[in-house]
């Protein structure tokens, strides 16, 4: 892999730095982030506060995403950006180990705590998008981002899979708190040890690559949503994560408080629908190549309205083993679908601010729909009818929002690389994903045509 001249030394270290920071970051998700509203119901907090911390706080990073551009030209580049980000996202778990070790946190302090978590974390995305366009040139990226995808899938279900073994051998010894503080300040170490690799990358002046600063990151140009038919797939996306969040961020306390679940159960459904997910996408790939983003985008929004319905059907372990890999399917053929129909017809220079636009839509409606299922929950009760209430509206609101993809023209894009960031693991979807804009280049390798899972910075 030649780059030439006195710049390959710098963008190989680039390289290098860059797949760190990737798998650094991704155990912090796996080993923190992921087990918030766990840590709540562990505190004494009721099953509503667990699902709210769980949900709600990611408000806060899609407000502070319509800031960040600002921001960015306002503290000088996009590299401080992002640590100054990253390094506040960090800090974020040190009061959760506080609170873990004296036993005892209010809910106003977690949902400030994780609001901050977010708020940092996803105000370092647009910018983020920008430098590593900048950084990797665009005839290594399909290669690159599929080897950084790997590592960083690795270590964030690496860092779920030992959170999961510190809970259940904190849970034999009757110390479950102390647990989640050694979490919590793993989680902490992880994400300074990625700000580190962050600060080690090196900027790089290509003839082939404009400036990042030129690249569209601040522009104000106004986006023509209906000419790009992105208007009403916008729409369609709110109101379906909308409804899919009545029920999403209610599984946790359900399964650990209603069903009694022990840590390695819960740790094993979320892991199936991850590892469904991650193993599908390449297959999804495929069939996209061969019958088009169309179809592969209504399988999936099809696919997803009975999937919180099979929670009433039984409660049997196996059957949610089932309905876990079932929905990590599907959701992996539904991201990849929108996220090529809807990015993909995009111009490149207004990519970063419809990211912008689409991060923040998303996290609205993740705001609106669990304050709905919030609500429903509050006036029926935390029975487990009051559950079953909310996994039917939730499949009822699905079925309603495709009326909303119907009504869309869905133009032919091409199948091409879509590095895709994980930003949580989730009980009902697998993960949280973001796209990495930079693998939407057209200059890219096409050769390949595949899907990676790539993770956030």
């Amino acid at each position: 892999m030649r780059f030439g001249n006195t710049s390959e030394a710098k963008i190989r270290k680039n390289l290098r730095a860059s797949a760190a920071d990737g798998a650094a970051f991704g155990g912090m998700v796996g080993i923190g982030e992921t087990y918030l509203a766990a840590f709540a119901l562990a505190v004494g907090m009721t099953e509503l506060t667990a699902g709210m911390v769980a949900s709600l706080p990611m408000l806060a990073g899609g407000v502070m995403q319509l800031l960040s551009l600002r921001a960015v030209r306002w503290i000088g580049s996009e590299q401080r950006w992002i640590l100054f980000g990253a390094s506040i996202q960090a800090c974020a778990f040190l009061p959760l180990v506080y609170a873990a070790l004296q036993g005892e946190i209010s809910s106003a302090r977690l949902l400030l705590v994780a609001s901050i978590y977010w708020g940092a974390g996803l105000a370092t995305g647009p910018a983020w998008n920008v430098w590593i366009e900048n950084l990797v040139p665009s005839r290594v990226r399909t290669r690159y981002f599929a080897v950084r995808s790997r590592l960083a899938q690795l270590t964030t279900l690496g860092g779920f899979l030992i959170g999961g073994a510190l809970l259940a051998w904190g849970q034999s010894i009757g110390q479950v708190l102390w647990a989640f503080s050694i979490m919590f300040l793993s989680a902490s170490l992880l994400r300074f040890w990625s700000v580190y690799w962050l600060s080690r990358h090196q900027p790089i002046e290509r003839p082939d690559h404009p400036p990042a600063s030129s690249m569209g990151a601040t522009s104000s140009e106004p986006i023509p949503l209906v000419r790009v038919h992105g208007g009403l797939l916008l729409v369609f996306l709110a109101v379906l994560q909308g409804m899919v969040q009545v029920s999403g961020p209610f599984f946790t306390p359900f399964m650990l408080k209603e069903l009694q679940f022990s840590y390695p159960q819960f740790v094993g459904l979320i892991s199936l629908s991850f590892v469904a997910k991650s193993i599908s996408l390449a297959y999804w790939a495929s069939f996209a190549k061969r019958f088009g983003v169309k179809s592969l985008l209504w399988i999936g929004a099809v696919g997803l309205v009975p999937l919180s319905a099979c929670w009433i059907v039984s409660q049997s372990y196996a059957w949610l083993m089932f309905a876990q890999v079932l929905s990590g399917v599907l959701w992996a053929a539904y991201e990849l679908g929108f996220f090529l129909m809807f990015f993909e017809a995009i111009p490149k220079h207004r990519r970063i601010m419809m990211l912008t636009v689409y991060n923040f839509a998303n996290t609205l409606a993740i705001f609106a729909g669990a304050a709905i299922g919030g609500w429903l929950l509050t006036m029926t009760g935390t029975t487990r009818e009051s559950y079953y209430l909310l996994f039917g509206v939730s499949s009822v609101g699905r079925l309603l929002a495709l009326g909303i993809l119907a009504s869309a023209t869905l133009r032919p894009v091409p199948v091409i690389q879509l590095g895709i960031r994980v930003l949580s693991l989730r009980v009902g979807a697998g993960s949280l994903d973001a796209p990495v804009l930079a693998s939407l280049d057209e200059g890219q390798d096409e050769a390949d045509g595949l899907v990676s899972a790539e993770s956030a910075a």
